[in-house]
């Protein structure tokens, strides 16, 4: 069913439920981002008329699953959606936009597919409930602040060999690495050991410089006039 924005809008303000002013509000911002003005339903999303990009969703729903063909999530597509706990994203899926699921706070458990080469800032941020992300492939370009203040974050998983290439991504420094887990039985577990014990080799390095220099500086005595 093909709809304009302004019929989208239309069916939004119908809604009696008192979250219905702020996502008029939220989906207003996310229409004016697309420049068609064509747009097709799947159940409670809104999808450009192609079926690529998924434009919102109109209910906060507990499970979502993106449709196959959707190559782009759009900016704010899930914004502040508290109920939801799940999102199945298909390897269709190419991109996800800034503030794609910005503060869903029951958000718990993502799975990134292979398929995904960008993914834009604070896409997931302040999800209070973040635990574990699981990535499939290693996109290309990720914004350093995607998992911005998601404060029970402790498990990124990643494909084998690529832990360096996600600390570089995520401005990660050497201290964070408990927070980056790996596939078992591969070359990324290996670097991911190796890059923690470099770290502590680094702060035993600068604990032996720090001490040295404090042997050498001179001790200044005090002279007291008779």
């Amino acid at each position: 069913m093909k709809e304009s924005k302004k019929a989208i809008l239309e069916i939004l303000k119908k809604n009696p439920k008192k979250e219905s002013k702020f996502d008029n509000l939220v989906l207003n911002l996310a229409l004016q981002k697309v420049g068609s003005d064509s747009f097709d339903f799947d159940g409670d999303l809104v999808l450009t008329a192609d079926r690529s990009r998924l434009v919102y969703c109109l209910t906060d729903l507990e499970c979502v699953s993106v449709p196959e063909g959707v190559t782009v999530i759009g900016e704010m597509a899930f914004k502040q959606k508290k109920n939801l706990r799940e999102v199945i994203i298909p390897d269709t899926v190419r991109e996800i936009e800034k503030d794609a699921f910005f503060d869903c706070d029951n958000l718990d458990n993502v799975v990134i597919p292979a398929s995904v080469n960008t993914i834009k800032a604070y896409a997931f941020a302040e999800c209070d409930n973040l635990k574990t992300i699981t990535f499939k492939g290693s996109p290309k370009h990720l914004a350093r602040n995607i998992f911005s203040d998601c404060d029970r974050l402790h498990n990124i998983m990643v494909p084998a060999g690529c832990a360096k290439a996600f600390m570089k991504a995520l401005h990660f420094i050497n201290e964070d690495t408990d927070f980056l887990i790996v596939e078992e039985g591969g070359e990324g577990e290996a670097s991911v050991k190796k890059i923690a014990k470099e770290s502590k080799k680094e702060r035993k390095d600068k604990d032996k410089k720090e001490k040295k220099k404090e042997r050498k500086e001179p001790v200044l005595e005090e002279t007291s006039t008779k």
